[in-house]
């Protein structure tokens, strides 16, 4: 059997601009998560970015308002870093949190694997019960097969302008083994347990969800 190259995130190149082209509307969903950063963080708060990659939206957030910022990763992309960068597994970073009043996960839960992703879970039900105010981001499969299809179809046309088919096809292939992605509706099960969580985003079979304490 022929070995299998996994994705390797330290192998892409300007990273901001590639997960940008790779999901639609990827710029209107940002734009949303400041909004809501700029009225949920206090001044002097703590903001969590869990998977934070290159550090573009921290280092933009802790331009905008004074706190302690915090951005998690087991990849280190070498970029200018205006926040605290702990570069050790997610897991472990966020047991080693006592509190946070704003945190962000965008893209990175479908990368875990069911029982890392189940410790996140616990981990920022913690957070929530304490104050927190989480947001999450991830590819899903939604609904019947028949939607996960015209949602695959329509996304790869609009990848097409963007990639070249070879590009399409070396990364579908590369993700094989690396990407973990669950049911919407297992995936609100988990939302649910960290605590109340609505949905602000979605395209194609991504989407996004605020969950906060409800009270």
């Amino acid at each position: 059997m022929k070995t299998h190259k996994k994705f390797d995130f330290s192998e892409v190149v300007e990273f901001d601009k590639h997960i940008a082209m790779s999901i639609p509307n990827y710029d209107g969903l940002i734009n949303l998560v400041g909004a809501f950063f700029l009225e949920i963080m206090p001044p002097d708060g703590v903001c969590v970015d869990v998977g934070c990659s290159s550090g573009s939206l921290l280092n933009s957030f802790s331009e905008m308002t004074v706190g302690r910022y915090i951005g998690i990763d087991s990849v280190d992309f070498g970029e200018n870093k205006n926040f605290e960068f702990r570069n050790e597994d997610c897991v472990d970073a966020l047991q080693k949190l006592k509190a946070a009043d704003f945190v962000i996960c965008l893209f990175t839960l479908q990368f875990l694997g069911r029982h890392k992703r189940a410790k996140v879970i616990t981990e920022l039900g913690r957070l929530v019960s304490g104050g927190a105010t989480v947001i999450i981001g991830e590819k899903l499969y939604m609904g019947s097969a028949k939607i996960n299809g015209i949602f695959h179809r329509k996304h790869m046309m609009k990848k097409r302008e963007l990639f070249n088919d070879r590009e399409i096809l070396d990364k579908d292939e590369a993700l094989f083994g690396s990407m973990y992605c669950i049911n919407e509706q297992t995936a609100s099960d988990d939302y649910e347990n960290i605590g109340c969580s609505t949905r602000i985003w979605q395209s194609y079979n991504f989407a996004a969800w605020i969950i906060e304490t409800g009270e």
